[in-house]
């Protein structure tokens, strides 16, 4: 058997109040957040137009900086390192070499020296660490003059590594000696020379 009902309505009746109750009440709250997004938008534009214009003026400080060092870059690739080096090195033997005080070397061999010896020649090479080494030829009159000079070198605290290179007797109205001592000078300020 089939069940009845009793709805004498011509149409179906249906309560659609609480559906747009809630339709009314979301629209509402819809609305109210977008003003309130739209309200805080504009007040964030508003409030950070200055920090946006410093944070522009640094993005623009920065890219001239990436460029200024990009085009320092280029130039240091530019340059030829090996030449420049060795052009340092060489101005920098000429510098050791012009600071070198010869009244000072001679005031030390002339304490050095025993009385019968004269130099003739001074040849000196400047080494890497400071040292200054000479090729010591002098003409002497006694013939213990040259064992003399080579021991006296090799006492005195400024002079160091004393080696015999060449002993001659000179013959006739000259009579003497000649002879040959390469030693190491240690300046009172030594420089340093790379080569």
């Amino acid at each position: 058997m089939k069940t009845l009902h009793l709805n004498l309505a011509s149409r179906p009746y249906r309560d659609y109040k609480p559906l747009y109750a809630v339709v009314v009440i979301t629209s509402l709250a819809i609305a109210f957040l977008m003003l309130n997004n739209v309200e805080t938008y504009f007040r964030y534009v508003s409030e950070t137009q200055t920090t946006r214009s410093k944070i522009a003026s640094l993005d623009n400080e920065t890219d001239g900086e990436k460029r200024r060092a990009a085009g320092a870059d280029a130039q240091l690739k530019g340059i030829d390192l090996i030449t420049l080096d060795s052009e340092t090195k060489f101005i920098n033997a000429q510098l050791a070499e012009r600071a070198f005080s010869w009244s000072e070397l001679l005031d030390r061999l002339e304490r050095v020296l025993p009385d019968d010896v004269r130099i003739r020649t001074i040849s000196p090479q400047f080494q890497k660490n400071g040292l200054v080494h000479f090729e010591l030829a002098c003409d002497a009159k006694a013939p213990d003059s040259y064992l003399r000079t080579l021991t006296r070198l090799i006492n005195s605290p400024y002079f160091s590594d004393a080696f015999p290179r060449n002993v001659m007797a000179i013959e006739g109205a000259g009579s003497g000696y000649t002879f040959v001592i390469g030693v190491d000078y240690k300046p009172s300020v030594a420089r340093v020379v790379e080569r």
